[in-house]
């Protein structure tokens, strides 16, 4: 029985070793870009800017795979409605370092505030998409006297999966990450071409990126330490300081639930609200409308 458990260990010892398809390097995989880098306290931190810095300032925050070049048709749009708008990418993913520390919300509040001191920018809006909607309003709840407005798409409220808690498991998470969960978020990205929106040379780009060296260990910890946590309180914290609110959501979201979304709709009832169909990833299926939504919010909130 010993002897059988120990081969056990090695055929898995050695199939994980084999099964690492992290290769590439990052600092070529950032000089192929179009995007900026400013040297932050946890490394390198890519950026984009769209529009002149004349105009008021969104900054864009992505989710938890999908790094920014995911959002620059959105962002490129909002540029054209006399804003200055910057996407960056979270550490652990797209252009950004992938340092080895822990990937909680604390780490991404504290990228987001050195950004934005590097750019100068006093008085902002925030647009936060998925995981990106927690960590906007919970810096809009820190600096209510700097924020001009706020919007979230498909907001992450709390996602409560058996999956992270597998994740969370010491060295089964590990494996449980490289067997299958790289695999599947790849093959979700391959499945895009399915989708006349989406441009083929973007999902090289994504994929490519997956597998920059440092990709699978920040997944996994942000899998462990940001994703799974319940972020109900930001938001009710959020309902107190009279921060002009915007929420869009799909109320067919198999990834984010509905019910939890019109939850925070409930406790932020002054919040705007736009409702469309198209699952999790569905407003690419209408940028245009998208952005004209929120556009209108803001015109209306803060007199553009």
């Amino acid at each position: 029985m010993l002897i059988a458990l120990l081969i056990i260990i090695i055929l898995v010892y050695l199939m994980y070793n084999l099964m690492n398809r992290e290769s590439g390097n990052l600092i070529e995989y950032q000089s192929s870009s179009n995007y900026e880098f400013v040297k932050l306290t946890n490394g390198l931190t890519a950026y984009r800017e769209f529009g002149t810095k004349n105009n008021t300032p969104i900054v864009v925050i992505h989710g938890g795979t999908l790094p920014s070049e995911g959002y620059s048709e959105f962002c490129q749009r909002l540029s054209e409605l006399n804003y200055w708008v910057i996407c960056y990418d979270q550490f652990g993913r797209g252009y950004s370092d992938r340092p080895k520390i822990k990937y909680s919300m604390d780490v991404y509040q504290l990228q987001l505030d050195e950004l934005l001191n590097h750019l100068k920018i006093d008085k902002f809006i925030l647009y936060g998409v998925s995981m990106g909607a927690p960590i906007a309003v919970q810096y809009s709840n820190n600096h209510i006297d700097r924020s001009l407005a706020v919007g979230i798409q498909v907001p992450v409220v709390h996602i409560d999966n058996y999956i992270f808690k597998i994740l969370n498991v010491p060295i089964v998470g590990e494996i449980m990450m490289r067997f299958f969960g790289l695999p599947l978020i790849k093959k979700r990205a391959l499945e895009w071409n399915n989708e006349e929106f989406i441009n083929e040379d973007f999902i090289e780009k994504y994929i490519n990126q997956l597998s920059l060296p440092g990709t699978e260990y920040a997944l996994l910890s942000a899998s462990r330490n940001l994703f799974p946590k319940n972020y109900t309180y930001i938001y009710e914290a959020f309902s107190k300081n009279k921060i002009p609110f915007h929420i869009a959501y799909a109320d067919d979201d198999t990834e984010v639930s509905p019910d939890s979304v019109r939850a925070i709709i409930k406790i932020n009832n002054d919040a705007d609200v736009f409702m469309f169909t198209g699952g999790h990833g569905g407003s690419a299926k209408i940028q245009d409308k998208i952005v004209n939504v929120f556009e209108s919010f803001l015109s209306k909130n803060l007199n553009q």
